[in-house]
């Protein structure tokens, strides 16, 4: 969890989706070789724009936050392959062509994509949109049976649409009434199995608070410049600007406070409370990896609630700390009560297809043009 996305380059970063799609064992559940997979994952990176959060480094901080969970939770033994790939697809999916403006905005705006989805979800059911056109750019489900080929579009579609947060009540009160049930197991169903996907990416697309504090710190820095950026397209169309969006009145310490307060605590305690329930029908899930990241979220709420007093922070803490969470984190990967049928846990490169196809596709391929969306 201590993974260091934003002092990275994108080639770098598109050599670590690379790395995970193989350990995960895609091209042998999509029954594609390596080679014909990876241009789905470079056009990925093409159609992310250069926002200052919602880019490509945010799709693969994503992407590897949910490969760590899946690997540490044991979930991935506990899913389908097809599930399992899936899983992967939609976190590395659930952004596409972001425009880096919320739908708050876009609905404000009457952008194309609000009018295009009538105000529902316009920038998930867009990136879905994309998701789609992107399997048929590159045939990638096209050596699958039609059942396999449903039950992947069936789980990246409620994974990308849950990251709307205007339906993150009714997702949350959805799981609180299931887990009201003390037989309720989220691995039992394909309903239950899309609930712990929806929660776990959800959790995934809000995770830097999450991460040690020096990781944490970076993002949050980026999020604001975003929001900022909206912000004042707002007050240049004379609309209200909402607090958090105006560089002018916005105090980003204590705005970190409430939101880890309000939001991301909240959806990781649900998230802790579903894979504890996970663990107690099945004694080879283990939910630890989670209750740490809910550590962590404290921490760092206890840090920004410190600076919004004006008290500084001790650098040597945030050094060891990282240590410290890498350390935990690898032990939870590692000593694990069963044998993985996953290669690669640790991170080992299977192959050079991310570096052979990046060189020559980077000579090949286009950005495509707009008017395909």
């Amino acid at each position: 969890m201590n993974y260091d996305c934003p002092s990275l380059n994108d080639g770098v970063r598109f050599e670590h989706l690379v790395r995970m799609m193989e350990n995960l064992r895609l091209p042998q559940t999509l029954k594609k070789p390596t080679d014909e997979i990876v241009p789905f994952f470079y056009d990925v990176k093409q159609l992310m724009h250069e926002n200052p959060y919602h880019n490509f480094c945010h799709v693969t901080d994503v992407a590897q936050y949910m490969y760590t969970l899946i690997l540490a939770t044991h979930v991935a033994e506990r899913l389908r392959p097809i599930e399992l790939s899936a899983t992967f697809l939609g976190a590395v999916c659930h952004d596409l062509d972001h425009p880096g403006l919320s739908n708050t905005f876009q609905i404000s705006e009457r952008t194309s994509l609000a009018t295009k989805y009538e105000g529902e979800s316009p920038l998930e059911n867009h990136h879905l949109h994309m998701f789609r056109r992107l399997c048929e750019k590159h045939r990638i489900l096209e050596n699958l049976e039609i059942d396999d080929r449903r039950r992947i579009n069936n789980v990246v579609s409620n994974m990308i649409l849950a990251t709307d947060m205007g339906k993150h009540g009714a997702l949350m009160k959805s799981i609180k009434e299931k887990l009201e049930d003390e037989a309720y197991n989220p691995l039992h169903s394909e309903e239950g199995i899309n609930l712990l996907l929806q929660i776990a990416l959800k959790c995934a697309d809000i995770s830097n608070q999450a991460r040690p504090w020096k990781v944490a710190n970076q993002w949050n820095e980026a999020v604001y410049k975003e929001f900022y950026n909206e912000g004042d397209l707002d007050r240049n169309a004379g609309r209200n600007v909402p607090p958090l969006f105006d560089r002018y009145s916005n105090h980003v310490p204590k705005s970190t406070v409430g939101f880890i307060g309000w939001v991301v605590a909240p959806l990781y305690e649900i998230y802790v409370a579903i894979m504890k329930r996970c663990a107690l029908c099945d004694e080879q899930i283990d939910a630890r990896a989670v209750e740490e990241c809910l550590v962590f979220l404290h921490k760092n709420k206890e840090r920004y609630q410190k600076q919004a007093d004006g008290e500084l922070l001790d650098a040597d803490e945030e050094d060891a700390e990282l240590l410290s969470f890498s350390a935990d984190l690898r032990s939870c990967l590692e000593n694990r009560n069963v044998t993985s049928k996953l290669p690669g846990v640790n991170g080992a490169l299977q192959s050079d297809a991310a570096n052979r196809f990046l060189r020559k596709m980077q000579t090949t391929s286009m950005r495509w043009e707009r008017h395909m969306t």
